[in-house]
């Protein structure tokens, strides 16, 4: 989101293009998952049960602890790739690749042999007495740890700011994995066999960020021999805030299906992890745009360009809350009836009432996404990377307090209001201290337009819904959308875009159909 002056002597046209074109490719590799998951999900509950998808899940959410081992490598690499591509030292990035590379690969052979070991003692600590178990666990594991070596590339790739490349891959692997997850459930096999299409659909993902790394910078030497210990300082000292995060971002996001697993029925992980899934491909696509804003931040601080940054945080915020504002309305209105025509009615009434708490907390996230995308590119995220883990450990210990007692709307509704205050407020507050401008000024300019514009369309659907479309069928939910989200877009376009991201996008609509701009 380029801003509307720059010192630098890249055209603001150029830098708008090339930003917008790599959120789109994120864009369209998010969409390809949201398309995957709404055909999917249905599908496989019908096919294995509400408790057998409960095991997918929590058996997706073990293996993500993987995660921890990578101490904040990944973070560390798009970041200085980014950096050192921006100060041409390519003898830094040399010995950045390889130290990441040498450590991802000890550490993932290590976790590769403690998974096929301990596998078979899971059912110690969550009571599924099933084989597919352990077996689906040493699967997953697997897959994660060979990620990590490859996500070292990956980062590089996203480190100069090649993401139609990396929505390419994503497009590619959703579509195999989603073809082969239907194939074997049509075919009547059951979890095992998902977990070995996850496995092959990984595997090429692997194949293909390291030939795009390969394409995006040929020149880059990786050898074991490159690694260096004052490299690998450099690295932790910058990863040591980011595992904070990911430490707590392992007990937000896989975190609960475990205690809900230990203290609930099994059925109550889908029932809870089902809304939570949409929420987190809704912000998918927010956090793909904040994937685009981290290296655009560190190439924006590394040349001093401080004023653009701020410029970056409202316009990038404010467009991404715009653009999850609409599912507020559409889930907040009509949420029980999607559910029920998705899945079943009484699918709907023991999950569906969720919706409300987790739709909102969320919007309130999207709005400060790429604040916090922000301090991590300018390597600022110290005092964040705590607030998260206190965030994280409050939700995880209340957990165990409130869900014998009040259930999962209870445990949502912690969660939901340790976001809010959180990833929302603290994330504003911080941002705009590093940014030495004004926390309630900076909030204003991102949420005042969308959500006046975003309460008018709700209350709009909500009337169409009272008086004309219950939704009683997908073609009269798809109406009322429909209705309300030309005005909502008119008037987004109107009020909440920039005069000169507005006039790109006419013209960018002008030339597609095959009109040409008047200068002016």
């Amino acid at each position: 989101m380029t801003p509307t002056t720059t010192t630098s002597s890249e055209p603001k046209t150029h830098r708008t293009q090339r930003y917008l074109k790599n959120v789109l490719w994120t864009w369209m590799g998010v969409a390809a998952g949201i398309v995957s998951a709404i055909l999917l999900q249905p599908y496989t509950i019908r096919k294995l049960g509400v408790g057998d998808v409960g095991v997918w899940m929590l058996v997706l959410s073990v293996v993500e602890y993987y995660w921890l081992i990578d101490l904040g490598f990944r973070s560390a690499t798009i970041k200085m790739s980014a950096q050192f591509r921006a100060s041409d030292e390519p003898e830094l990035l040399n010995e950045l690749v390889s130290t990441s590379w040498l450590y991802t690969t000890l550490a993932a052979s290590a976790v590769i042999v403690l998974t096929i070991f301990v596998a078979p003692y899971a059912d110690r600590v969550w009571p599924i007495h099933e084989p597919v178990f352990p077996q689906l666990i040493r699967i997953a594991g697997v897959s994660f740890a060979l990620g990590m070596i490859f996500n070292i590339f990956g980062a590089c790739v996203e480190g100069f700011q090649r993401f139609d490349l990396l929505g390419r891959i994503w497009i590619i692997t959703t579509v195999v994995r989603s073809t082969g997850v239907f194939l074997v459930l049509y075919t009547g096999h059951g979890l095992l066999a998902m977990g070995f299409v996850m496995l092959g659909a990984q595997l090429l993902s692997y194949l293909l960020t390291y030939l795009s790394f390969r394409h995006v910078a040929p020149n880059v030497k990786v050898s074991w021999r490159r690694a260096t210990f004052p490299m690998l300082r450099r690295i932790s000292s910058y990863g040591f805030h980011s595992f904070t995060t990911i430490i707590s971002g392992r007990l937000l996001n896989q975190g609960l299906p475990s205690i809900i697993a230990f203290l609930l029925p099994k059925e109550a992980v889908t029932y809870y992890m089902t809304p939570l899934r949409i929420m987190d491909y809704a912000m998918d696509g927010v956090g793909r745009v904040g994937q685009v804003t981290t290296p655009n931040a560190a190439e924006l601080t590394a040349k001093n360009r401080q004023s653009e940054l701020a410029q970056l945080g409202v316009y990038a915020n404010r467009y991404c809350l715009c653009l999850f504002l609409p599912l507020v309305s559409v889930l907040l209105v009509y949420g029980y009836e999607i559910y029920s025509l998705w899945v079943n009615p009484s699918f709907a009434a023991a999950s569906a009432y969720l919706l409300p708490i987790m739709v909102i907390s969320h919007a309130a996230v999207s709005g400060q996404f790429n604040s916090v995308s922000i301090l991590f590119g300018m390597g600022r995220h110290k005092i964040w990377s705590r607030t998260l883990l206190a965030e994280g450990l409050i939700t995880a210990c209340g957990m165990w307090f409130i869900l014998p007692r009040f259930g999962l709307y209870g445990g949502a509704l912690l969660a939901g209001s340790a976001m809010i205050a959180n990833r929302s407020i603290m994330a504003c507050i911080l941002v705009s201290r590093e940014l030495k401008i004004n926390a309630a000024r900076y909030a204003s300019k991102i949420y005042l337009g969308p959500l006046s514009i975003s309460a008018g369309v709700t209350a709009l659907l909500y009337a169409i819904k009272k008086i004309w479309l219950p939704g009683h069928s997908w073609a009269q939910i798809a109406l009322a959308c429909g209705l309300v989200m030309i005005p909502y877009c008119l008037l987004v376009i109107q009020y909440c875009l920039a005069e000169h991201h507005r006039d790109f996008l006419k013209s960018t609509v002008l030339r597609l159909v095959g009109i040409k701009p008047s200068a002016t």
